[in-house]
């Protein structure tokens, strides 16, 4: 906006034919290269932002991506737990139906 500005006065001053004395044609050159060094220096900084942005974002998807599959894997595994643990308890069911039926038996053999 400023380097902007200094170019309008510049072209203004030379429309209307007015010389500038070198002293202040010097501060004017100095401050638009001011100006222009600071501007690459902010579209360097912005051009790294934007990096940093897309890496982000893409980081963001890679992490949500692994904890839907870690949480479908905990799903999976407590299912897998689940079903252990009722085929654990009818095993020890069974178990303890066998070990009364053969005293049972062994009651009315003797």
């Amino acid at each position: 906006m400023e380097l902007q500005n200094i170019r309008e006065n510049r072209e203004a001053a030379q429309r209307r034919r007015i010389e500038l004395t070198s002293l202040e044609q010097d501060i004017n050159e100095d401050r638009e290269a001011n100006l222009e060094r600071v501007n690459m220096h902010l579209e360097g900084l912005l051009e790294k932002a934007d990096k940093d942005h897309a890496l982000l974002r893409h980081m963001d998807f890679h992490y949500m991506a692994r904890n839907k599959v870690c949480k479908a894997r905990i799903r999976n595994l407590k299912a897998k737990l689940r079903k252990a643990i009722k085929k654990q308890k009818r095993q020890r069911e069974l178990d303890r139906l066998q070990i009364l039926a053969e005293a049972s038996l062994a009651q009315h053999n003797t």
